[in-house]
């Protein structure tokens, strides 16, 4: 027995029809304005699920590329430091090989004096050199510091025989300073002032030799010229010693480096993924809205034909 459809049905199913092609042509013109294939999570989970995983990738990549170039910056800080340092170690040999010469006189000797204390104080400023406020020989201890506090300081003491002894002491981290590169991954950036600097015994040896141009050991010009060759091959190891320093932070750099472009490499590929998982084909998308639009306007002929019919319609 055929089953009679009663015009309020017609009317529910029409309506409804309308009602699911209008919020198809809203979603793909959301698709449009977005770039992006889903607006909620039940739209597509699986892509959903991949897009989060990258996203966190990338957030997780970036916060390392930060790192890496605030450790480049500080080691590129550090290596200008050190070839302060080696130009100024260079500096006092020349004068050291200077003062040898019998010809000199004590005016020379003292202006000779004078200069190496001006490379004494600017070993000093290079050994408290900062990089954002953090003292790059400081080690584990860059920063918090009293007013007037440095990690390295030149002491001076008055001995009972009127004499005064000077020392630089250093009194900052014990440790070396790492930054993370990556969850598993850490380098060395800032070095412990002791093994960079101190062992060096590069104060030391610039005090010792200011002390000897200072004393113009005239009484004794072969002790002098022996003391003066002591200090000369002192100068010799310090240079060596910063070199070897300087050496190994160049690897650190590059090591950052191809760290840093493997990281850029790895994000190109996880944006192209994550594109590839929830942007939208736009030329897709605008080709389904169109045929959308299209049977939509159907559906709104079909419907203006069909809510015309009445029985009122046949009454004569």
């Amino acid at each position: 027995m055929p089953i009679r459809v009663g015009m309020k049905t017609m009317y529910d199913r029409m309506l409804y029809n309308l009602n699911s092609l209008t919020d198809e042509m809203r979603k793909l013109e959301n698709q449009i304005a977005s770039g992006v294939k889903y607006e909620k999570p039940s739209d597509n989970p699986v892509d959903l699920v991949r897009s989060l995983g990258y996203r966190r990738s990338l957030e997780e990549i970036e916060r390392y590329q930060v790192s890496i170039r605030e450790g480049k910056s500080y080691l590129h800080t550090m290596e200008g430091a050190y070839e302060g340092l080696e130009n100024l170690v260079m500096r006092a040999k020349q004068l050291a090989i200077q003062a040898r010469n019998d010809s000199l006189s004590d005016e020379n000797r003292k202006a000779l004096a004078i200069e190496v204390d001006n490379l004494l104080q600017e070993a000093l400023a290079l050994a408290n050199t900062k990089h954002g406020g953090r003292y790059v020989f400081a080690g584990n201890r860059p920063a918090g510091y009293a007013n007037g506090e440095t990690p390295f300081e030149l002491r001076r003491e008055v001995l009972p025989d009127g004499s005064v002894q000077e020392k630089v002491i250093y009194q900052g981290g014990e440790e070396d300073l790492y930054y993370a590169y990556s969850s598993d991954g850490k380098i060395l950036v800032g070095r412990n002032g002791n093994q960079a600097l101190m062992q060096s015994e590069l104060f030391d040896t610039l005090i010792s030799l200011k002390k000897t141009l200072e004393s113009n050991n005239v009484a004794d010009t072969t002790k002098e010229v022996e003391e003066l060759g002591v200090h000369i091959d002192r100068l010799d190891r310090v240079l060596d010693h910063l070199l070897n320093e300087r050496a190994a932070l160049g690897a650190r750099v590059d090591h950052l480096e191809l760290k840093e472009n493997l990281y850029e490499e790895t994000k190109t590929t996880i944006q192209e993924n994550l594109s590839e998982a929830q942007d939208a084909d736009l030329l897709e998308v605008a080709t389904r809205l169109r045929a959308k639009e299209t049977a939509y306007q159907a559906a709104l002929a079909a419907a203006s034909k069909v809510m015309q019919l009445s029985l009122v319609n046949y009454l004569s």
